[in-house]
C-alpha cells in the first residue's frame, strides 16, 4: 500500500484530531507492529487514518476521532498524544 499524500495526511490531522505520536526503529515501522495496529482498528471497526511520518524523529502519527480510541492505542502500543505548538 502506498503512503497517503502529504494533503490526505493533513486532513486527517485537522479531521481526527487526537493524535498520537509513536517512535520507530531508523528503517521505519516493523512488519510485526504493523500488522498489530491493523488488527488493533479491526477489532475496533475504524479506518486506519494516517498523520505525518516525521522523519527527523523517525516516528508515525495516527489520528483518532475521540480520545478514549487514542489513549486505548497508546496503552497498547506506546507514543505519546501530539500537542501542536500553537
Amino acid at each position: 500500500m502506498p503512503p497517503p499524500s502529504p494533503g490526505k495526511t493533513l486532513r486527517n490531522e485537522r479531521n481526527y484530531p487526537y493524535i498520537v505520536e509513536l517512535a520507530v526503529h531508523t528503517h521505519g515501522l516493523d512488519v510485526e507492529l504493523s500488522r498489530r495496529v491493523m488488527e488493533f482498528h479491526k477489532s475496533r471497526h475504524i479506518q486506519p487514518r494516517y498523520g505525518r511520518a516525521i522523519a527527523r524523529h523517525f516516528s508515525y502519527r495516527w489520528c483518532f476521532a475521540d480520545l478514549p480510541t487514542a489513549i486505548a492505542f497508546i496503552e497498547q502500543f506506546g507514543g505519546e498524544l501530539y500537542k501542536p505548538s500553537i
